[in-house]
């Protein structure tokens, strides 16, 4: 049993288990819900623990990252025969939820590392796979910077220049090749601030209609600058600021491509991740709700009970939260189910055009749309139904209650759920499959197999 001491009214270990404890303790079929639960409870109460502190001091969670990279959470979806244990991807949704019910900021800040290491540990893309995966496996973490702001923003596209003669001959007198160098802005670089390594998309000069390179750089290169700026009023603390790059150089096989069926999928992965952290906020707006009823003595002259916790009304409110957050885990865990199954299809399928591609990534698509569609409806209600047994008390901003619905809202918006419900709607009657995310080619196997499919999305959706 793990040794525990007291901090802030929770139950806080003062020894936390390693990767290396986890992976010894499993076998070569992978790891049961249980182990996974055990072995990481400890480490998301350390978390917790500090969790509401960090939100009023706006402070970042370097310590609560640590803590992570020690357990092996970031190496959990790795097979055992890349340094991993072999998890499968509900379990890790399952492990998101009960990450963002100890700090919401932290599931989505590591969105990236997920995405993208998916995606080379279902099909390798050579030197680049095997150098990202053996990382990954020593405790590394890799970021993005992938959006910009325009120029009329004040920010500078980000320019791919490839490297003169003169610096790839000293690069490599140091052992080292280099290929380019990066200089511009970008902004939304969700997690960048807690990473070892970003990937970065950038434009070669007078090749823009090629669409974007996809380079992975060294986080802690002098010429990387990461800012934490993001200013909005919820998921504070994602690190999901600026990052500035000047002349930052560009190593040979540290580069990746988006156009296969594996790159189109792991935005679906992108879309677990958020679905599970709205899941783990209701789980902890639900845990905090609860212990405030039992706490309060107060009532009202027309209650029902003496105290709120014997109120049958109250009792109401909590027991409808309570449905939608664990409804929501189990539709978040079901949603990754179907993105496992559609990687495990389009392996040794290169072609985005391939009728089994285009299928696997409707389906995908399909199912974390209706899954962020309802987590979301779910969790925004739950999160705003909450003050419904606590009276005016429960609005104390000092309770923080408030800071559940605002950082559900903010994932919400993430991707416009508007958009979501459109697709869906659009492929339950008409078969159209949801576009390719933006960095892969996107309407030629889209347009191409809406006709072909037709009967097959509306038979699936009756």
């Amino acid at each position: 049993m793990t040794d525990t001491t007291h901090l802030e009214h929770r139950t806080v270990p003062t020894r936390l288990p390693t990767f290396e404890e986890l992976r010894a303790a499993i076998g070569p079929s992978g790891p049961a819900d249980a182990q996974l639960t055990e072995h990481f409870a400890p480490v998301f109460a350390a978390i917790a623990a500090g969790s509401a502190q960090r939100e009023q001091d706006h402070e970042l969670a370097f310590a609560a990252i640590e803590h992570l990279r020690g357990a092996g959470f970031t190496r959990v979806r790795l097979g055992r025969d890349h340094g991993g244990i072999g998890a499968s991807l509900p379990q890790l949704a399952d492990l998101l939820v009960d990450l963002a019910a100890a700090d919401s900021n932290l599931p989505q800040a590591l969105h990236g590392h997920f995405m993208f290491t998916e995606q080379h540990e279902n099909e390798s893309q050579g030197a680049v796979s095997e150098w990202w995966l053996a990382e990954v496996a020593s405790g590394k973490i890799f970021g993005n910077a992938l959006v910009e702001l325009p120029p009329s923003a004040g920010r500078r596209p980000v320019h791919w220049i490839d490297a003169d003669p003169d610096t790839v001959q000293a690069a490599a007198a140091t052992g080292t090749t280099e290929v380019a160098r990066l200089t511009g802005d970008k902004f939304y670089s969700t997690g960048a601030i807690f990473a070892d390594y970003l990937l970065v998309s950038a434009v070669r000069p007078g090749l823009e209609e090629d669409g974007p390179v996809f380079a992975i750089i060294d986080a802690r290169d002098p010429g990387v600058q990461r800012i934490d700026d993001w200013n909005g009023f919820g998921q504070r603390l994602t690190a999901s600021g600026t990052t500035t790059l000047d002349h930052v150089p560009v190593r040979a096989q540290r580069t990746q491509e988006f156009n296969v069926p594996t790159g189109v999928l792991a935005y679906t992965v992108l879309w677990i991740v958020l679905a599970a952290t709205q899941a783990g906020i209701g789980a902890t707006a639900l845990a905090e709700i609860t212990a405030f009823v039992r706490s309060r003595r107060r009532t009202y002259d027309h209650a029902t009970a003496e105290t709120p916790a014997e109120d049958p009304l109250v009792h109401q409110v909590i027991g409808a939260v309570s449905a939608k957050v664990v409804s929501a885990r189990h539709i978040v865990r079901g949603a990754a189910a179907v993105v496992e199954e559609s990687f495990l299809q389009v392996r040794g399928h290169t072609d985005l055009e391939d009728p089994v591609v285009v299928q696997a990534h409707a389906r995908a698509n399909i199912a974390l749309s209706e899954a962020s569609l309802v987590v979301s409806d779910l969790i925004l209600e739950a999160t705003n139904q909450i003050f419904e047994s606590g009276g005016a008390s429960a609005t104390d901003a000092a309770k923080q209650l408030h800071q559940h619905w605002l950082n559900a809202r903010t994932i919400a918006s993430h991707t416009p759920l508007i958009y979501r419900t459109q697709a869906v709607g659009g492929y339950r009657i008409n078969g159209a499959i949801p576009p390719f995310h933006s960095t892969a080619r996107n309407s030629a196997a889209a347009e191409a197999a809406t006709t072909a499919t037709t009967t097959t999305a509306t038979t699936e959706g009756a």
